[in-house]
């Protein structure tokens, strides 16, 4: 007999109701047991369907673009500008620009479709002009502006993936601008090779001018110096201006008499703007002109 609470029960009952406990023991198990295999089933399914995912990111590639120019003026000074910037200067003609579209994430047999356009503003007899200025289908290229205005420069992009026919639209490009400065050109009537540091050389003083060649003779028509924008050494000055140095005020090695020489220019400013200077230069090596 077993003893419980409020008296004992039969050895036999005893044993059924300890073949019960085990029986639901067994269920619990069991229960249990089916519940850890679906756990595992849905997690395997979620690590192969990450797998796939994962998969799929690294077969199709995204390129992207961070496309800039890089400005070059004549003297070798160097401005970047990346999409959506401007440039905090006006620059001078002739001006050296390259592009490039900055592609990155692309892949063996990823197909690139690249467009470059250039829209220039500017005035013509008064009146506001905007035309397509230029269009370019490279990665990378270069380009010398010899116009004058303001430069707006748009890069669009789409690719093709590997073994794909389908076409993308690639990440949309903020604008570039710039500007290039009208043209002008003076030229002085006198200075003063003395060696006292002050106007010591004849400077014409030039912006935007693309082409530029003079001669000057002495009264006699012989050519004491003459030169071009290839063999004149040029200068920026402190007034934001461009100078040519002409002549030094001497002919075969030796300063020339004071008096008058004449001077005759021929030049191209950006635009197409055409120049021709013909005028006297007075040489007054007893001055220290102030230029």
């Amino acid at each position: 007999m077993i003893k419980q609470h409020h008296g004992f029960i039969p050895v036999r009952d005893a044993k059924l109701v300890k073949t019960e406990s085990v029986c639901k023991k067994i269920a619990n198990f069991a229960t249990f047991q089916n519940r850890f295999q679906a756990q595992d089933t849905m997690l395997r399914k979620l690590m192969f369907f990450v797998s796939v995912v994962i998969g799929c990111v690294a077969v199709n590639a995204v390129p992207r673009s961070r496309a800039y120019i890089l400005i070059q003026d004549r003297n070798g000074s160097q401005d970047t500008l990346f999409a959506g910037q401007s440039g905090s200067v006006s620059y001078e003609a002739p001006l050296h620009v390259v592009f490039d579209a900055g592609i990155s994430g692309d892949e063996p047999g990823m197909r690139l479709f690249c467009q470059w356009r250039v829209t220039r503003t500017y005035t013509s007899d008064d009146t506001g002009m905007t035309e397509n200025y230029l269009s370019r289908q490279d990665l990378h290229t270069e380009y010398d502006f010899n116009d004058d205005g303001v430069f707006s420069v748009e890069f669009a992009y789409s690719y093709m993936p590997a073994g794909s026919s389908e076409v993308i639209a690639g990440d949309e490009q903020a604008p570039i601008s710039f500007s290039i400065d009208v043209s002008d050109l003076y030229v002085p009537n006198a200075f003063s090779p003395n060696d006292d540091g002050k106007n010591d050389v004849f400077k014409v003083r030039v912006k935007s001018i693309v082409s530029f060649s003079m001669v000057i003779v002495n009264r006699w028509g012989q050519v004491v110096a003459s030169g071009n924008q290839d063999n004149l050494e040029y200068e920026n000055g402190d007034d934001n201006n461009g100078y040519y140095i002409c002549w030094d005020g001497k002919s075969n090695g030796k300063t020339v008499p004071d008096g008058a020489y004449f001077i005759h220019i021929e030049a191209e400013g950006a635009g197409g703007r055409h120049y021709t200077r013909k005028s006297d230069i007075n040489i007054l090596t007893g001055l220290g002109l102030e230029r």
